[in-house]
């Protein structure tokens, strides 16, 4: 039985392995390396207050390592496409790794253009242990580079989902992640020319002071949370003791009785 791909409503999603490269040359350009600039110094503070013992970074480009300012010592990557140097090669809606093994896990634009974006997030999921941390980094398509992305069609980064960071903090409830906090990035226009994008920085700042929601991208971060389970104390000491009574027997049982003492 194939699996059903997720369709933004106008084109279905190509293959992540063929959508991968052309994205991360995609982040090369003046537009996509000022968004990673951006997108690497959000997320630093929130990586450096992340503690365990392996940390998982996936992502459409190796150009940005977003784990450096870790403390954890065992982190690696791992790439649903080939090209992404010292990055393993896996699908990530089936990843090679056992359930609640992972202490951190960093998804940068992967359920942007992935198939099934839903089934990534669920293996992401899987994989965490429990109070481990999630960071997920996605477009925003209520901006102004979302709304390129949703008129045109002509660049790598606009074939892909337009997932609203509403949807995905459902998605994590589902799976029990409760994403606590949401950050966003560039406020600009989304242009190519260097200049005009120095020119704009003053959008920036009015964003991020005012916390305006129409930002580029955006971070989410969310933990897994633990069924706890709650003892219930019997007080034995109390007035009220549980008290055993007498339970009538069936007719069928007091005959069979009173049959062998004849």
């Amino acid at each position: 039985m194939t699996k059903k791909s997720y369709s933004r409503g106008r084109a279905e999603i190509p293959p992540f392995a063929k959508s991968c490269a052309a994205v991360a040359h995609w982040f090369t350009s003046p537009l996509g390396q000022e968004i990673l600039s951006q997108q690497l110094a959000l997320a630093q503070p929130f990586v450096e207050r992340m503690f365990g013992y392996h940390l998982m970074q996936a992502g459409v480009t190796s150009a940005v390592d977003f784990s450096a300012c870790s403390r954890i010592n065992h982190r690696f990557r791992l790439s649903g496409c080939a090209g992404q140097e010292g990055a393993a090669l896996v699908e990530f809606e089936q990843l090679p790794l056992p359930s609640e093994s992972i202490d951190v896990v960093l998804l940068h634009h992967l359920l942007d253009f992935a198939q099934q974006p839903h089934q990534v997030l669920r293996e992401a999921a899987r994989i965490l242990i429990p109070g481990g941390h999630l960071l997920l980094i996605g477009f925003n398509p209520f901006s102004l580079l979302g709304l390129s992305r949703l008129l045109f069609a002509r660049s790598a980064y606009q074939r892909g989902n337009q997932l609203r960071a509403a949807r995905i903090a459902d998605w994590m409830h589902l799976l029990d992640l409760q994403a606590s906090t949401l950050e966003r990035g560039f406020f600009r226009l989304p242009l190519q020319q260097r200049d005009l994008l120095a020119k704009t920085s003053w959008m920036e700042r009015l964003g991020a002071r005012w916390h305006l929601p129409w930002g580029g991208f955006y971070i989410i971060v969310a933990r897994k949370e633990v069924a706890r389970m709650r003892a219930i104390k019997i007080n034995w000491r109390g007035e009220q003791k549980p008290s055993l009574t007498a339970v009538p027997s069936s007719s069928r049982v007091a005959a069979r009785r009173h049959h062998r003492k004849r």
